[in-house]
């Protein structure tokens, strides 16, 4: 099955030269490519991207990460963020706005293809280096991470802490096995954790 991606950067060559890795692939498809984030959140709304690969700034207008959170937040497509800061905080930013992807510019060819498959197979692909940079840095659950959190994502973040798999979770909360696994990845991609057990651990802390 080919993966169908948007391309959303403000320069022309850039955009360019990641359409020329992606073509390149018989399981990868460009559909779109736009210059800022607001037409990058119109474009995935349309429902045929499956994968939206964002800049982390624009020349105006919002940036890659509030387009990341709109995106993700309406189901429209995954994210993956592409940019040149390498800074832990970021990290934090894109996983709490939904991305569950982080790929630098200079990244190599195969590691930009390898993420982009990641993430299109519901995966998170983030450097190592920095995901640990990142999670280190981190002390502890903040409020705003958990006020991202909807109340049906808060039931199951709890039912997490207690150790219930995705099936006990459904039959106690009544939804569909598959509706509780998008529910916990978008539990772990806004609490900027990379596992269950990592959220849970920030869950069992917060309620200290």
């Amino acid at each position: 099955m080919t993966a169908r991606v948007l391309i959303a950067d403000d320069h022309e060559l850039t955009r360019a030269g990641l359409r020329a890795v992606i073509e390149r692939e018989p399981d990868l498809e460009v559909v779109a490519e736009v210059s800022t984030a607001e037409a990058a959140i119109a474009r995935a709304a349309e429902g045929d991207i499956d994968l939206a690969v964002l800049d982390v700034r624009f020349g105006a207008g919002m940036n890659g990460l509030e387009a990341a959170e709109v995106i993700v937040g309406k189901g429209h497509a995954r994210v993956l963020i592409l940019t040149l800061h390498d800074s832990p905080e970021y990290v934090r930013s894109a996983l709490a706005a939904g991305a569950t992807g982080f790929v630098m510019k200079d990244a190599a060819r195969i590691d930009l293809l390898d993420a982009i498959r990641s993430v299109c197979a519901g995966r998170t692909a983030m450097p190592a280096v920095l995901l640990r940079k990142a999670l280190e840095t981190r002390v502890d659950t903040r409020e705003d991470d958990l006020a991202r959190l909807t109340p049906r994502e808060r039931e199951v973040l709890d039912r997490i802490a207690l150790g219930l798999t995705n099936k006990a979770i459904a039959r106690e909360l009544g939804i569909g096995p598959g509706t509780v696994k998008a529910h916990v990845e978008k539990v772990i991609a806004k609490l900027g954790v990379v596992d269950r057990t990592q959220a849970a651990v920030l869950a069992a802390r917060s309620s200290r």
